[in-house]
């Protein structure tokens, strides 16, 4: 028993003996910078292993409001600056000086010498291909169309219709008519002269005593006259045998002129110009 007791007394003095031994005496100081002494030496990759999650914040500016919305340079730039309107300046055509019918396109100006007629439609005729007159005074045989503008050629046509006079009246018969092909005029400096219009040079429609006839009494009912007096209109040409044939006359119904020219772009263009003459 005593035996016992003395060993744990003295293993009890081992222990103490050896903790006083591993326990610091003394204190290192303060750790100095390049002191290697000093310098941890971990080489456990446990040990060093960063256990922290690696954030990036985004960071804004101190002097930037929240409610300021961020304006790109460019959408400023934009914002300052007005569109500017593009203005589209139509050329004016060069008009001619001069008494006469004058119709004034993009393209050329034409004035018909001497001649008074007035215009059917809208009178701004710059972006028209062509114009429809009436005439009310003046000659047009043995006038002159002008021109202006690159003109490459004008070229004239008419039309003529037939006549009933008699002591019934005058009749005009529409489908007693003929149109001409286009002829190119002669002329220079974008004069050109008027000529082929005079009675005795008109074409005359063809027809024979029986069209004759039938065309006179077709005038007739569709100027709604009775049937005696369209019986009265037929027997005044019973006898007739050409259109030119009395009392049959050819007369000129409408002329036309045609304008054929390159605009400043050097695009070709093609106006027209009609006069009626009432019957």
């Amino acid at each position: 028993m005593g035996s016992r007791f003395t060993h744990v007394v003295w293993i009890f003095a081992v222990v103490c003996l050896v903790s006083c031994k591993d326990s610091p005496s003394k204190n290192h100081g303060p750790i100095v910078l390049g002191d290697s002494s000093t310098i941890v030496t971990e080489t456990d990759a446990a040990q060093l292993q960063d256990m922290v999650t690696d954030l990036k914040p985004v960071i804004t500016s101190s002097s930037e409001k929240k409610d300021t919305p961020i304006v790109a340079a460019t959408d400023a730039k934009v914002a300052d600056t007005p569109k500017k309107a593009a203005v589209v300046v139509a050329k004016q055509p060069v008009t001619l000086a001069g008494n006469g019918l004058r119709a004034d396109f993009i393209e050329t100006s034409v004035l018909i010498t001497n001649v008074n007629a007035k215009l059917a439609g809208r009178a701004d005729l710059h972006r028209a291909n062509g114009a429809v007159y009436t005439m009310a005074g003046g000659e047009l045989n043995g006038n002159t169309v002008k021109v202006t503008g690159n003109i490459t050629k004008v070229s004239q046509r008419y039309q003529t219709i037939v006549l009933v006079k008699n002591e019934l009246g005058t009749l005009p018969v529409e489908s007693l008519a003929t149109t001409t092909n286009w002829v190119a005029m002669k002329g220079s400096n974008n004069t050109y002269r008027i000529s082929g219009l005079d009675p005795r040079s008109l074409d005359e429609p063809d027809g024979d005593r029986n069209s004759i006839r039938n065309a006179v009494g077709k005038a007739a009912k569709r100027h709604h006259m009775s049937r005696k007096k369209i019986q009265e209109w037929e027997n005044s040409v019973r006898n007739v045998r050409e259109t030119n044939q009395k009392p049959l006359y050819v007369t000129l119904r409408s002329v036309m002129w045609k304008i054929d020219g390159k605009d400043d772009k050097g695009r070709m263009f093609s106006k027209q110009i009609r006069i009626d003459i009432p019957l």
